[in-house]
């Protein structure tokens, strides 16, 4: 499907049920955030996008923690919930989406190139959910994997 209809399909979504939308974003560098604020009408439901391209950006801004970034290589489903759960508090939405991973043709001894996390937390009356979804793209292609993940997380 194409990204402008799955974006006006999340904002249909969000609009019916009241929620309100948040990004925390490493390797898309906050492209998920300016996709869904490209909708009309944004500021209802959509509150923002932090951007950490860093281990050390994550702790500081995101409050990530270090033990589990080492023990991870930090890109880890760990590290994802823990972005998507600082971003839901700080913006104070109901829905907080992080993504992080390797969207180009670097990686690491533990992590794969290509290997990205997605994170949805998900918060509504006082009760909290999360899914996650591991991806692995085309290494090397970085704009081609971007749409794909992009495609993905919404």
């Amino acid at each position: 499907m194409e990204l402008n209809e799955l974006t006006k399909r999340l904002t249909l979504a969000l609009s019916e049920k009241g929620y309100t939308i948040c990004t925390a974003e490493e390797c898309t560098c906050g492209l998920l955030g300016a996709t869904i604020a490209s909708q009309d009408y944004s500021q209802r439901w959509y509150r923002g996008t932090i951007t950490v391209y860093t281990e050390d950006e994550a702790v500081k801004v995101l409050g990530v923690t270090p033990k589990v970034t080492r023990r991870t290589d930090f890109v880890s489903c760990q590290v994802a919930l823990q972005m998507a759960l600082k971003a839901l508090s700080l913006f104070n939405t109901n829905i907080a989406v992080s993504i992080i991973g390797y969207v180009d043709g670097y990686g690491s001894s533990d992590v794969p190139s290509g290997e990205v996390q997605i994170c949805v937390a998900k918060s509504v009356d006082k009760s909290t959910s999360f899914k996650y979804k591991k991806l692995h793209v085309n290494g090397g292609q970085r704009g081609k994997n971007l749409e794909v993940v992009i495609d993905e997380a919404l």
